[in-house]
């Protein structure tokens, strides 16, 4: 019988499913939008206010669940086995299969070999250009990497609020002051590190609780309204200003306002874990949570070579109204983790130490990390 620590983790591992949908989600209603329906902007805004801090703080409740500081050494290495190596590897899928699919990459001309040593040394830089989903383990590895730093002085609960609170101020009035996204000057998102660190803080917090194992499902269930409530009161007024899109994009360091984007973003949050709670006896979800970075890779997979000509069909054949735009969008996001369930199991039994097992014994090599 599980006890309370992995009954804990197993809702934070269908909260970690659940948010993928939301990726999912995302990113094929990003492109019903770009084909000018006023609808998808709204489930984009909607998805996009709250889906990628929520996977910021959960990675700081697994940190918190686990607080022991790492030496040096071992940190490294796990960084670069459990985080780096998959980021190259699904990179380098994508960038195998741009050799003999037409994909969407926008921001990349892949008629040359030049679009492709660019794409490379914008990888190299922390910005996955033939992946773009990617972009979040990017911007873990500097938080982790900031956090070890700093763990060892946030060793009380006021100490982590106080960090929290100044991390947020300051993150986000440099990324108001300069747009360094826009300017090229973005390394391994350490610009965007600063606010997105504040909310990982808010993980820990949260990890040292251990609060789902205390909450009921009855009560997470409450939250879940509760929180659905106030996130579809909020997101709205949260006007900016925004950055290209008018959306909260992590990316583009568009986070709107000052109050209402972390209220949304923590709310959201709320929403996701509490139904995580609420379903984390349900297996087929926890067992995508634990396969988070491969669902992760895969999405560049939908990003770049299927959701755009899927969603210029739906757009041309069926109707343009909220609820169509729903259906065809939650279908397309059940039938991508269906179709990425052969390849989980797949890249597991072949190449795990590659796809976030650094630790596993694949076909072909032993594992990289040996404890």
């Amino acid at each position: 019988m599980q006890d309370a620590q992995e009954k804990r983790l197993d809702a934070i591992d269908v909260a970690r499913a659940l948010g993928l949908m939301l990726v999912y989600y995302g990113h094929f209603v990003e492109q019903v939008m770009y084909l000018e329906n006023p609808v998808a902007a709204v489930h984009y805004k909607w998805i996009y206010s709250f889906h990628m801090i929520l996977f910021f703080i959960l990675s700081g409740w697994i940190k918190g669940a686990r607080p022991s500081i790492p030496p040096a050494r071992t940190f490294v290495r796990a960084t670069l086995a459990g985080r780096i190596a998959p980021y190259l590897f699904f990179s380098a899928l994508t960038a195998a299969l741009s050799l003999v699919i037409s994909g969407w990459f926008p921001m990349l001309d892949l008629a040359t070999a030049r679009g492709y040593f660019q794409a490379a040394v914008a990888t190299a830089m922390g910005f996955p250009l033939f992946n773009i989903p990617l972009w979040f383990v990017a911007c873990l590895v500097s938080v982790e990497c900031l956090h070890r730093v700093l763990q060892g002085y946030l060793d009380s609960v006021p100490r982590i609020v106080l960090a929290a609170l100044v991390f947020y101020v300051g993150g986000y009035a440099l990324n108001e002051q300069y747009f360094f996204f826009g300017q090229n000057k973005s390394f391994w998102l350490l610009h965007e590190v600063p606010v997105v660190y504040a909310f990982y803080l808010v993980g820990v917090l949260l990890g040292r609780t251990g609060l789902t194992s205390r909450v009921s499902a009855f009560r997470a269930a409450a939250i879940f309204l509760i929180s659905l409530a106030a996130v579809q009161f909020s997101f709205d007024l949260n006007q900016g200003p925004f950055r290209y899109l008018q959306a909260v994009v992590i990316l583009l360091s568009g986070h709107g306002h000052f109050l209402w984007f972390p209220f949304t973003a923590l709310a959201g949050t709320a929403l996701v874990v509490a139904l995580g709670r609420v379903l984390q006896n349900v297996s087929l979800l926890a067992f995508f949570g634990r396969n988070a970075l491969i669902l992760l890779g895969m999405n560049g997979v939908f990003y770049h070579f299927v959701n755009a000509p899927v969603a210029a069909w739906s757009v041309e054949n069926l109707p343009g109204d909220g609820w169509s735009v729903f259906a065809v969008s939650a279908l397309v996001t059940v039938a991508s983790f269906a179709l990425s369930l052969p390849v989980i199991h797949a890249l597991n039994s072949v190449v795990p130490q590659l796809v976030g097992k650094p630790r596993a014994t694949g076909r072909f090599f032993g594992p990289l990390i040996k404890d």
